[in-house]
């Protein structure tokens, strides 16, 4: 039998449907999806405030980078 791959898009996807049915706690979501309720949550909120642009994962690269030279040239 073949693996069944989930992307972490498709998992958010499936536990905001099941958010919206109104039927579980996030507590109860939370524990089905294997996930923390912070998790739960940080998932609903992004979804309350993106949309289905929410599904998908952000990047992780800092916005500045305090040691980076700066792009003019010194002494100028």
């Amino acid at each position: 039998m073949p693996w069944k791959g989930v992307t972490v898009s498709e998992q958010r996807q499936r536990f905001l449907e099941d958010y919206q049915l109104n039927y579980y706690s996030i507590s109860e979501l939370a524990e089905r999806f294997s996930i923390s309720r912070k998790t739960a949550h940080k998932w609903i909120n992004r979804f309350k405030q993106h949309g289905q642009a929410g599904f998908h994962e952000h990047s992780r690269r800092p916005y500045s980078c305090p040691w980076q030279m700066s792009s003019r040239p010194l002494g100028r």
